[in-house]
């Protein structure tokens, strides 16, 4: 091989090196923008009780009492429902509540004013308790209490940080 094609060749190579840190970083980027800085889901499945449940502050059946408004939070077309909570299966939700609920699906899936659903959540935040199950909610039934009673007694997942606390 000659020395143009040696010099070439790990021009070559270090281009195509730099492309693939450059597109690592900004993958990162992106994902620590979804997350947010040193917050660590592992396990978190937001589709199924058994994979919300443990990473859920609060999981309580609530009878949807209104839908209040539709607006942008965070780039997101949310909309936020007043519930009455009607039992906590884990947290402390009690009384009546705002429940911001950002469908990712289209159509986008509207609850039922006067139906009892089960909601597992985040704490409570300025726009209420944001839901951590993206799956289909349904009104509850006694089979899915029974599956949402096993997925609250499952551990708590650790608090993780990517800081090292």
């Amino acid at each position: 091989m000659t020395m143009k094609k040696k010099a070439t060749a790990l021009a070559a190579g270090a281009v195509a090196a730099g492309a693939l840190v450059l597109g690592g970083w900004f993958g990162y980027q992106h994902l620590e923008q979804q997350v947010g800085s040193g917050e660590v889901l592992r396990g978190y499945d937001a589709y199924t009780p058994a994979g919300t449940a443990p990473h859920s502050e609060n999981v309580f059946t609530g009878r949807v009492a209104a839908f209040e408004e539709r607006r942008d939070i965070d780039h997101w077309t949310t909309d936020i429902y007043r519930v009455d909570v009607v039992s906590a299966l884990r947290g402390d939700a009690r009384g009546t509540v705002r429940v911001p609920f950002a469908a990712d699906a289209e159509p986008a899936q509207r609850l039922v004013d006067g139906e009892t659903y089960v909601f597992a959540t985040q704490a409570k935040d300025a726009d209420g308790y944001w839901l951590m199950y993206q799956g289909e909610l349904k009104p509850v039934d006694d089979g899915q209490l029974a599956v949402w009673r096993e997925a609250v007694a499952l551990p708590m997942a650790p608090q993780e940080s990517s800081s090292g606390s």
